[in-house]
């Protein structure tokens, strides 16, 4: 959610930089200033895409404006830091007072600034959305802009009310007690009603009643999962696609929601499966259901695509992509809901014909002769979140493609109980050589870090126990040997 400082905070940070002399106000500056702008994300591109790139573990956070954690730690730590200074006993008041003016005049006239030129700094539009709202457009700029100039006067009042109440210590008007208890009132005037604004009563309901209504099936949900075929995906447009995790209860989903979502997946729903969606890219993912609003008295429909790829599926030709950006764009397909000819213009992406790899998979596949036959087929046997197995049967040797999302990190493939490499293929799914004849395919998620880890921690946990032990047999020895009466 969004990260609110408190105008108050922003204001005693402030005269914290101004009042505090150890130069390691500048390092905390330094680091909230760091902070803000890996905030913004792809809003400043340049800097926050090499960071992500090159910065180790940073591509690991959920997401940018997490950093913003780092200056909400360090504004009210420089404010605290900053009082101490102005309330100690041997204090230039009157040097402090001049500080106090010009930390007042800085942040309070800029909020008095934003108040009352907002339209000349903001335009208060989303160019992506606004297409949508185009007859209410002037309206909800109009809103927009009375409530910046509704927040910038309110946080103006809150740093006014902060340097009054200082002003009132430096000039002796108010005891130490009170000062420091008006000061509390302030900044809990200032951020709680923030707080539960966004997140108050009204966002709460009783247990029972919310499993009733998010967790009972609708009757979409209920005919598709009469389905016995135990993996396929379904992609609910009645819900938010790509940020909702309800679905996820009843369906494996081609959208729902993760905080660790694979920037590879998002990169595949950005170029094909957000303002359209790509036919065969939701076919190659098999998608068996969609579900879409409209139906009777306006309930949910459900569709049955016609033509899902299935869990697993032979392949009769490679195309090879010389990097990411040209390996994403030959999945190029038709949208959704065009005319369907029965055959697939030239130059589009046949996810059950083709297979795209980028080069550097070229070497695994180099002298390799593969094809299938009328009969060729990949049957799922056994589906896990760990393990999946499969079946093939083919007379050619083969490449399989996989509907699943290939990860490098912990999944092996073996075929009949022999490791084989998997390929990245079709951008997001895996691919493996599978011999002619018919195999048993296992995928086992089994990363060896994760293990390796494990057995670290119990060995240090039993040398941890075992030192507390021997710890406790001394001391009772050392006591007993104390309280043994001498002859």
């Amino acid at each position: 959610g969004p990260v609110y400082f408190g105008a108050a905070i922003c204001f005693l940070f402030v005269l914290g930089m101004i009042v505090i002399r150890n130069p390691v106000k500048w390092w905390l500056l330094g680091a909230s200033v760091l902070a803000a702008i890996l905030s913004c994300g792809k809003h400043i591109p340049g800097f926050n895409y090499w960071f992500f790139d090159n910065i180790p573990f940073y591509n690991a956070f959920r997401t940018p404006s997490m950093a913003l954690v780092i200056p909400q730690l360090i504004f009210p730590m420089v404010g605290i830091w900053g009082l101490t200074e102005v309330l100690k006993k041997d204090a230039d008041r009157e040097r402090l007072w001049q500080q106090l003016k010009i930390a007042a005049g800085v942040t309070a006239g800029l909020c008095i600034l934003l108040a009352l030129g907002s339209n000349l700094f903001f335009d208060f539009t989303n160019p992506e959305k606004d297409q949508q709202y185009q007859q209410i457009l002037k309206f909800l700029k109009e809103d927009r802009a009375g409530l910046a100039m509704k927040s910038s006067f309110r946080s103006a009042l809150f740093i006014l009310a902060a340097a009054g109440i200082l002003w009132a210590y430096l000039k002796d008007k108010v005891k130490l007690n009170t000062f420091i208890a008006v000061l509390a009132l302030i900044l809990a005037a200032d951020l709680i009603p923030v707080s539960a604004n966004y997140l108050g009563e009204k966002h709460y309901e009783e247990e029972s009643d919310f499993k009733a209504t998010v967790f009972r099936p609708r009757p979409v949900d209920e005919q598709i999962m009469q389905d016995p075929d135990p993996y396929y995906r379904v992609l609910d447009l009645t819900r938010n696609t790509y940020n909702d995790a309800i679905q996820a209860y009843f369906h494996k989903c081609v959208g729902g929601y993760s905080p660790a979502k694979l920037e590879k997946y998002q990169d595949l729903i950005d170029i094909h499966m957000s303002r359209q969606f790509n036919r065969e890219v939701l076919n190659m993912l098999n998608t068996k259901y969609i579900i879409f609003p409209g139906g009777a008295n306006g309930q949910p429909a459900v569709q049955r695509m016609p033509e899902p790829c299935g869990n697993a599926w032979f392949v009769e030709e490679v195309k090879w992509a010389a990097n990411a950006d040209e390996e994403i764009l030959s999945l190029t397909a038709p949208a959704l809901g065009a005319a369907d000819t029965g055959t697939l213009p030239p130059d589009s992406f046949d996810p059950k014909k083709t297979v795209v790899i980028r080069e550097p998979w070229r070497k695994e596949l180099e002298g390799y002769q593969f094809g299938k036959d009328s009969n060729a087929a990949v049957t799922l046997t056994k589906y896990g979140l760990n393990d999946l197995a499969f079946t093939s049967v083919n007379a050619r040797d083969g490449l399989a493609v996989f509907s699943d999302i290939y990860y490098a990190d912990g999944w092996k493939a073996y075929v009949d109980g022999k490791e084989t490499p998997i390929l990245r293929a079709n951008y997001v799914l895996r691919a493996i050589k599978i011999p002619a004849g018919t195999h048993e395919i296992k995928f086992v998620f089994h990363p060896d870090s994760y293990y390796t880890g494990n057995r670290i921690a119990l060995f240090s946990s039993l040398l941890l126990i075992g030192l507390c032990v021997t710890v406790v047999v001394m001391a009772f020895r050392k006591e007993k040997t104390v309280e043994t009466p001498k002859r």
